[in-house]
């Protein structure tokens, strides 16, 4: 790991580059008309029915597979063409090959052999303070997913924890502590796999924003690594020191790679996902560093659900791109919807779908549907409508919060069904039909 070159472009000049750059991208995709995009996320829906045929197809493809990558590109296929069957014309986007085919930017180990043209000393013919040395600067490598001289990672197969192999020849004493702090480097080899895997499209808004949260988190420790090398570089770094800085974020890494394997073991997405997350935040009672952070996370992976949410039960709008949202919208005819309301239409164009209902929403989920509905009715027959009580929906663990905000809006879209109905349509002849059917669906 080399020391970091100086360049004559200050720190400042270069992340305020990095803001316009991005501010001018986010104009040009603004003000580009919705043809022009490559993906229009109105136009992608998946049925539970598809969903549980792709989870069939996984599971078997899973036990037949035997080589990592090649798994994890089999997975993206079959969920991608899953996808695209609802989303003719405008496909589901892909990352080009070259962002899976080139080594160096994968964050985990690579799977080509180490060609380091260093002449390696055999451990085993050096001093024990020697020893130390060597495999303290192993250990910086291995730590940020790079092999080291007489540390190397083990081909994986599949979906499995990362195992080192350790010159066999090292002091045992040395050993033991080396055997300490490799755990740390498998758990973010599974993190870092975790994250560049659910960065792709397919895996949805809520995967994103997770890989999002936790690409920071790595950060934070990656920066641990890169002031431990400075140590290293100045002569004061030992291996009982570098154990004692890494045993805090062992903890750190360990829940997240827990995460990881479990979410990818699920094959979550989207309300799933923050069921897993919710069900780890409260099982973690009792364990403070655990809990907050699961609750950042759930935090973070839950803000583009609660969007699709706060749409739907303030507006009467379902912008649910990759199916993750516990109501499906379903495409049926309709005639003349603004002069004759059809009872079987409205309970068959929306429904729920029990697997994408996060488990903290679970006894609001038919409230949510019915506020949902509602306010579409209204808004389909031309009318304009807009919670007044709309507030921006946060993770919490009290309950008792989105119930409230659930209500309010509940309340607000009945009214103003009703007073559609008495003001603008004959609620005399929808009282008839019930007399005759004995019930109405709206």
């Amino acid at each position: 790991m080399g020391s970091l070159p100086s360049f004559p472009v200050t720190y400042q000049q270069t992340l305020q580059y990095l803001h316009q750059n991005l501010k001018d991208k986010a104009e040009i995709i603004i003000t580009a008309p919705s043809s022009s995009l490559p993906f229009s996320p109105s136009t992608s829906k998946i049925s539970m029915q598809e969903l549980d045929e792709l989870r069939r197809q996984l599971g078997s493809v899973t036990a037949s597979t035997t080589s990592g990558p090649q798994l994890v590109e089999v997975l993206r296929k079959q969920l991608r063409d899953v996808l695209n069957k609802k989303n003719v014309g405008q496909p589901i986007p892909v990352f080009p090959k070259w962002v899976h085919e080139r080594p160096a930017l994968i964050g985990d180990f690579s799977s080509m052999s180490n060609t380091s043209t260093d002449i390696t000393v055999p451990i085993g013919t050096l001093t024990l303070a020697s020893q130390e040395a060597a495999i303290v600067e192993d250990l910086l490598y291995v730590l940020i997913g790079v092999d080291g001289r007489y540390i190397t990672a083990q081909p994986i197969v599949g979906r499995q924890i990362r195992s080192f192999s350790v010159d066999s020849n090292l002091d045992m004493s040395v050993k033991e502590l080396v055997n300490r702090i490799l755990p740390v480097a498998a758990s973010y080899s599974t993190v870092t796999r975790f994250i560049e895997e659910k960065a792709s499209f397919e895996y949805g808004q809520v995967n994103h924003a997770l890989s999002a949260a936790m690409r920071i988190l790595v950060k934070e420790y990656m920066i641990l690594v890169t002031q431990l090398e400075h140590l290293q570089r100045q002569g004061l770094l030992s291996l009982q020191k570098l154990w004692f800085y890494v045993q805090p974020t062992l903890r750190t890494m360990e829940v997240l790679a827990s995460l990881a394997t479990s979410l990818d073991k699920g094959a979550c997405l989207g309300g799933a996902t923050l069921s897993l997350l919710h069900e780890r935040t409260f099982g973690y009672t009792g364990d403070t560093q655990a809990q907050e952070l699961c609750l950042y996370l759930t935090k973070a992976a839950s803000t583009p659900y609660f969007e699709i949410l706060e749409k739907w039960i303030y507006r009467g709008i379902i912008n649910d791109p990759y199916s993750e949202f516990m109501i499906e919208e379903h495409e049926l005819q309709k005639e003349k919807i603004q002069e004759d309301y059809n009872d079987k239409y409205w309970d068959q164009r929306y429904t729920i779908v029990q697997q994408q209902i996060p488990s903290f929403l679970q006894k609001v989920a038919d409230q949510i549907l019915s506020t949902g509905k509602y306010l579409n009715v209204v808004r389909e027959c031309g009318h304009d409508v807009t919670c007044p009580d709309a507030k921006e929906i946060i993770y919490t663990l009290k309950e008792r919060v989105y119930f409230e905000q659930i209500e309010k809006a509940y309340n607000y879209a009945s009214k103003i069904l009703l007073d559609f109905l008495m003001e603008k349509k004959e609620l005399t002849a929808h009282l008839r039909y019930v007399t005759l059917h004995g019930t109405v669906h709206i």
